[in-house]
């Protein structure tokens, strides 16, 4: 049996009620046993996954729920750990020194694959009788599951469709009230099961692009752009970008920090690769830094992206316009990128859609954190590192 099993495909498919059940059982058949369930946000995980543990688990069998230090030990002495993976600091580096003998991801897409890396490195509990099982649950999504399951042949991997016609405990109309409900879209991805329906959807970058751009060699050019979204202190972070010719030859991110770091570390990578462009986001925090640079004579281009954009029919701002460029420099084969996990995930969670005017928007940070994604601060970089020079216009700030 492979020791990593990623279960559904689609809604209904009973996709967390397995997840729970299996990782009961290998906590049941191995006594002693060590199991940590989780979700990406906290939150989403105790308004269900939790629920539907405790919804299945014979009150019998368990010795003690301890909810404060998140855990269940049951009456053999096996325990299972729970907890977030985005957002719960606390069970993050409690996972650093565990000892594993399995662990379920209930919608692995919405978290990151360092997430699934971290948690099949714990897979290492010294006891008798232990089968190690790495259990994850996901929707048809752009990302690293599909990438690991659906696409590649990995030794110890294995993919088991579920789909809402397979789950008799469904009502029987459930499937047909969804398909008149749902897009034909959301339809063939969320019903059918299909995971290259989104790649037509609403996700800007195809993740077979972003991956392609990952193994494409690099192209020197006859200059260097540096970029800069900068942020101070709360989760985000402030990143640089230095890109030549086609290539993003390196990547940094700092947080926690205030307005003259940011500044002096612009400074250092400036007198470091000498760009010929600096393009900073001046909303906000960035505001500050360009103004400093300026008065040490430094020749930056503030960009505002929530500006009009050059070609105002067709995008909403500027924001879009130069997200749309760069989705089609990785469509044509014209950029190279680190293979950085955030930067990979970052860009394949931008989502997309059309406004009443017709104009093309791309998701709001604000939108984004709504659904359980962090601001995607290594792309947004990336994109003003890839700024075609024609968008340089009286409706950026040429300082």
């Amino acid at each position: 049996m492979e020791r990593f099993i990623l279960f559904g495909g689609a809604v209904g498919g009973g996709k967390s009620a397995w997840l729970v059940n299996e990782g009961l059982q290998l906590s049941l058949d191995c006594p002693g046993n060590v199991g940590y369930l989780c979700r990406h946000e906290l939150s989403s995980f105790r308004r269900t996954t939790l629920l539907t543990l405790e919804r299945f688990i014979p009150t019998i069998l368990i010795s003690q729920h301890h909810q404060t230090e998140s855990f269940i030990r049951l009456v053999n002495g096996s325990l299972i750990y729970y907890g977030g993976l985005g957002d719960d600091q606390k069970a993050i580096d409690r996972l650093k020194s565990m000892d594993l003998g399995w662990f379920g991801i209930d919608q692995a897409e919405e978290t990151s694959e360092a997430h699934f890396y971290l948690l099949a490195s714990r897979l290492r509990l010294l006891a008798a009788g232990v089968t190690y099982r790495g259990l994850l649950t996901a929707n048809p999504a752009p990302g690293w599951v599909k990438h690991r399951f659906i696409e590649q042949k990995l030794a110890d991997h294995i993919f088991v469709p579920a789909l809402a016609r397979d789950n008799p405990h469904l009502p029987g109309d459930y499937e047909k009230r969804l398909r008149e409900l749902y897009p034909d879209a959301l339809v063939k991805q969320l019903l059918e099961g299909d995971w290259d329906a989104v790649e037509a959807g609403n996700y800007l970058f195809k993740y077979a692009d972003i991956r392609a751009a990952i193994e494409r060699e690099q192209v020197a050019g006859d200059g260097k752009t540096l970029s800069l979204d900068p942020a101070r202190f709360g989760e985000d972070s402030s990143v640089a970008i230095v890109r030549e010719g086609n290539s993003v030859i390196w990547m940094e991110a700092w947080a926690k920090v205030d307005l003259m770091e940011t500044t002096g570390r612009t400074v250092n990578l400036i007198q470091r690769f000498e760009p010929n462009h600096v393009n900073i986001d001046v909303i906000g925090i960035g505001a500050g830094v360009v103004d400093r640079l300026l008065e040490q004579k430094y020749r930056i281009t503030g960009v505002n992206v929530a500006e009009k954009a050059r070609d105002d029919e067709r995008f909403a701002n500027l924001r879009a316009e130069i997200y749309w460029e760069l989705a089609k420099r990785f469509e044509d084969g014209e950029i190279s990128i680190p293979d950085d996990l955030e930067l990979v995930a970052q860009l394949s969670s931008i989502k997309y859609k059309f406004n009443s005017r017709g104009q093309l928007q791309i998701e709001s940070k604000e939108e984004m954190k709504k659904r359980g994604m962090k601001s995607p601060d290594k792309a947004d970089a990336l994109a003003l590192a890839f700024m075609q020079g024609r968008i340089y216009e009286p409706s950026i700030r040429w300082i």
